[in-house]
Order: C-alpha cells, then structure tokens, then sequence
C-alpha cells in the first residue's frame, strides 16, 4: 500500500486514497443512520448515495486534474 500515505486523511493525494476514505466515510455514516433508524432501507439508500457520491467526485476531480 505504498500510494497511501498518512498525510492523504487530510487531503487525498491521489484517487485510490480519496476513494478508500470515502468508502471508510460513507460506511461510518450509514452505520450512524442505521443506528438511529433501525431501518435497512435507509442504510442501503445512505451507503448507495454516498458510494456514488465518492466515485463521481473522483472521477470529476480526476478529469480536472485535481489527482
């Protein structure tokens, strides 16, 4: 795992790290609504938005020439 380093949890350095903290990110944030709703509809609907929201972002940062 030489393309993560421990500076990329403040700001990813290349796509690989920026979508794994997502992935990391949107499960935390999914199991914290589940928690609260106890409903798996609404953990599904969480971990899909934000895993497409990650991979998008990705993707648009990386056809800018943000990575």
């Amino acid at each position: 795992m030489n393309w993560l380093n421990w500076n990329d949890l403040l700001a990813p350095s290349n796509p690989y790290a920026a979508v794994l903290f997502g992935i990391i990110l949107t499960i935390v944030v999914a199991f914290s609504i589940w928690v609260e709703t106890r409903q798996i509809r609404t953990l599904f609907i969480a971990m899909i938005s934000g895993g497409l929201t990650t991979i998008i972002g990705v993707g648009l940062l990386t056809m800018v020439g943000f990575y």
